[in-house]
């Protein structure tokens, strides 16, 4: 009993510790889901210096987590991403590359990462849980803002782009694709993946997350998909309901619990019908949107599967002469603006136009291998009960994966996303994994 006790008030002296840290690392989030609000409506002049309104929080993390002693140094992806990062910006000096153009590569690259294995660290899973009931609650006012972005003119001010002038990326039928309180619609396709993997897991584990949270969260995430414009958010949100597979080869008495997720998709998706002039005039809009495409692209499994070629095929259609590149951060946007360079939106070209065909194929190495470590824990978490990562990791793997890291709000749900993923392999504050399960090396 003594010794229960004890170890109670211990796990109670460490949440103490790391209380003010925990505080940072919920400012972090809402910077990452209301940053846009703030370049695109409040403060619109101030935007660009916006674009890194989070670096300053995460470094403060990063200061007070060294101070503890729990700061991820000889964590081996830190490690080598680092060395990385020294390289490229050591060959990029030399080949004369602008300096705000290398520092904002670097930050690109490296800045944000150590947050994924300090969450893993800090957070417990009761804490994953809290984030997910904040994404659910807040699925309510994001969708709102999004149906009335699709009502609303082009150049309604809903609508206008960062720094409070033009307009979200037009599609079909004359409106815009909704982005939400992001600066991009890119933000909401990762912002509804992670609420349906919440969504899927509280079905799961029923008890866990009330039951109108879920409801909520369904209906939020179905009138978001057909009124934000892109076909995108559904794509994505397609992976994490994919991922039913593995529980189905791993764990088939847990993929019978599918009935309660369907069930209460299409209980929803059907009130909604009926109910809302809005979601039917989304989908007649959707429709047009998927024919137009159709007529470009191909289908919509040929087009997914065209856009991760068009990432993966990358490195095989660079010239294997280019061993330098134009230097680190001169493919981003932000980066080519310092220094009159170019940018590209392919997330692996980016790596081969910066570093060349060896270095940049090296950080593209980087990417796959985090991603298929992280994947392998979350498929061991199956093995052991435990469903959450699996769902969590078919929202940021992709993004880890093949995400535009340059674009700050990827970047901020690729670390961010990771770190509660692994967060959800623990079941209490400071657990250590088994070890045939982690990954993580602190």
């Amino acid at each position: 009993m003594k010794t229960n006790q004890s170890k109670t008030n211990k796990i109670a002296e460490r949440e103490d510790d790391f209380g003010f840290i925990r505080i940072l690392i919920w400012v972090y989030f809402f910077l990452l889901l209301f940053e846009g609000s703030l370049r695109k409506w409040f403060l619109p002049s101030l935007s660009t210096g916006l674009l890194i309104v989070r670096d300053p929080i995460v470094i403060w993390i990063y200061f007070l987590c060294y101070q503890k002693n729990i700061l991820p140094l000889d964590n081996i992806y830190i490690k080598r991403l680092l060395q990385w990062v020294i390289v490229a910006s050591f060959i990029s000096l030399i080949l004369g590359t602008n300096l705000y153009t290398i520092a904002y590569g670097a930050r690109t690259n490296l800045l944000h990462f150590p947050l994924i294995f300090i969450l893993w660290r800090i957070l417990s899973k009761d804490d994953v849980i809290n984030f997910a009931k904040a994404f659910l609650l807040l699925s309510a006012p994001m969708t709102m803002l999004v149906s009335e972005q699709f009502q609303a003119d082009r150049e309604d001010i809903l609508n206008v782009a960062a720094g409070g002038t033009g307009y979200q990326l037009e599609t079909s039928g004359g409106k815009v694709r909704a982005s939400g309180t992001f600066s991009f619609v890119s933000g909401i396709v990762y912002f509804y993946c992670f609420t349906v993997a919440f969504i899927i897991w509280g079905f799961l584990n029923r008890g866990r997350i009330p039951l109108w949270m879920l409801y909520l969260g369904i209906s939020s995430s179905l009138l978001a998909m057909v009124t934000a414009g892109s076909r995108t958010v559904i794509a994505e949100s397609l992976q994490v309901i994919a991922c039913f597979a593995f529980l189905a080869y791993i764990k088939p008495e847990a993929f019978g619990k599918i009935t309660f997720t369907i069930f209460g998709f299409s209980l929803v998706g059907g009130f909604l019908y009926l109910q809302a002039d809005v979601f039917k005039e989304g989908i007649e809009f959707l429709s047009l949107r998927f024919e137009e495409a159709a007529n470009v692209e191909g289908n919509p499994i040929e087009a997914y599967f065209l856009r991760y070629w068009t990432i993966i095929g990358a490195p095989f259609n660079y010239p294997i002469s280019d061993v330098t590149g134009y230097g680190l951060g001169s493919a981003t946007r932000a980066g080519a603006s310092f220094g009159g360079y170019f940018w590209t939106e392919n997330p692996w070209d980016r790596h081969l136009l910066e570093n060349g065909i060896i270095i940049g194929s090296i950080f593209i190495v980087w990417r796959i291998w985090i991603t298929k470590d992280i994947f392998k824990t979350s498929i061991n978490e199956i093995k052991r009960g435990n469903y959450l990562p699996i769902f969590l990791f078919g929202a940021c793997g992709p993004v880890l994966l093949t995400g535009l890291y340059g674009q700050p709000t990827t970047l901020g749900f690729a670390a961010f996303g990771t770190g509660l993923c692994l967060a959800s392999t623990k079941d209490q504050l400071f657990e250590k994994q088994k070890k045939d399960t982690s990954i993580i090396k602190l």
